[in-house]
């Protein structure tokens, strides 16, 4: 992923955090985006979500709460992130649904079996590591959304690409986003 924008994204956060109009200008980039995805993934109230790659504002993970009713469960590798992103959650008053916490999608000390879909950010690097370690540990049946840049795919869309449903973004920076769902090993 290109540096420049991973630290654009964070200043954009960061301000969205800060200033109740800032973010909601900010949450429009994203809603026609999670839309399409929560509609790709049929996900419902009835679907706990883990989100890998949360930021300072949450806006993901904040929308397909907002949008499905599911619970939803961010994580995030950069540790200064997630107290400011829990600060934006519970001043949205949705704490009860929306929680963060510091970890890394690529390590054994997330607990996969709970969820019932996973969201991998465009930011999440390296995405190649992370989606296959996710994959290799979800259980048959969980739902994989896994952003994409317009350009640069990488030798995991070979994968998503022959065996995937995807929608395609307006967004200036999100191509796609794959459906990739975890296969019974039987079949």
């Amino acid at each position: 992923m290109l540096k420049w924008l991973t630290n654009f994204t964070y200043k954009i956060e960061q301000r969205a955090s800060e200033d109740d109009a800032v973010y909601q200008i900010a949450c429009k980039y994203y809603e026609e985006v999670v839309h399409k995805e929560a509609v790709l993934a049929s996900i419902t109230e009835t679907d706990h979500m883990l989100c890998i790659g949360g930021g300072i504002c949450p806006f993901s993970a904040i929308l397909f709460h907002q949008n499905t009713g599911a619970k939803v469960t961010v994580i995030d590798n950069n540790e200064e992130c997630v107290p400011k992103a829990r600060q934006v959650i519970e001043k949205l008053g949705i704490s009860e649904y929306v929680e963060v916490s510091h970890a890394d999608g690529a390590c054994d000390s997330v607990d996969l079996s709970a969820y019932s879909v996973v969201h991998l950010a465009l930011q999440v690097e390296p995405m190649e590591h992370v989606f296959s370690h996710i994959e290799a540990q979800v259980k048959p049946g969980t739902k994989l959304l896994v952003r994409r840049p317009k350009k640069g795919l990488g030798a995991i869309y070979d994968k998503l690409e022959a065996s995937s449903a995807y929608v395609s973004h307006k967004a200036c920076n999100i191509g796609a986003t794959f459906l990739y769902i975890k296969e019974d090993a039987q079949t």
